[in-house]
């Protein structure tokens, strides 16, 4: 089966502002009268709810109908329950764990998918500032494959 083609594809490490290009993306769609459905995780509901009035702003698993007009974004997509692919949506990521080259395919793994959805296309960022010390703190405090998922964005071996 052929995925829909969605509209943007992030898998970028901790902290390097994914949250903030999906709302401002959403923006010119609520500007423009149409319906945003914004997923995420709970503990940011509140916060993106403050930063994109207008829009549906839900919690993962929150079951809201928005329509198939609705244009859906979903924040931390890796990490949430309910991430369905859907034809032009947004999506953004740190990875949640590493995958593996022949045992995690689109057919069995969605980030991998949704990949394929975007002809293996998919955006990355680091950092905007130069932070060694939080780089160290993180290094010192993580496993290695646990720093390379959440601080270098990696997430295929």
């Amino acid at each position: 089966m052929i995925p829909p083609r969605i509209a943007y594809l992030e898998i970028s490490p901790r902290q390097t502002g994914k949250t903030e290009r999906l709302i401002q993306r959403a923006k010119p769609y609520l500007v423009a009268g149409r319906k945003v459905c914004f997923v995420t995780l709970k503990g940011l509901v509140e916060d993106t709810r403050r930063r994109l009035p207008g829009a549906v702003i839900l919690e993962d698993g929150e079951d809201v109908p928005c329509g198939e007009d609705a244009i859906w974004f979903y924040d931390e997509f890796d990490w949430l329950n309910s991430t369905r692919i859907r034809a032009g949506a947004f999506y953004a990521t740190t990875p949640k764990f590493q995958r593996t080259a022949g045992v995690h395919t689109a057919e069995n793994d969605l980030l991998v998918r949704l990949i394929e959805a975007n002809d293996r296309h998919f955006c990355r960022y680091t950092w905007p500032i130069h932070m060694p010390d939080i780089l160290e703190e993180a290094r010192a405090s993580h496993s290695p494959e646990e720093f390379r998922l959440l601080y270098l964005g990696e997430f295929l071996q």
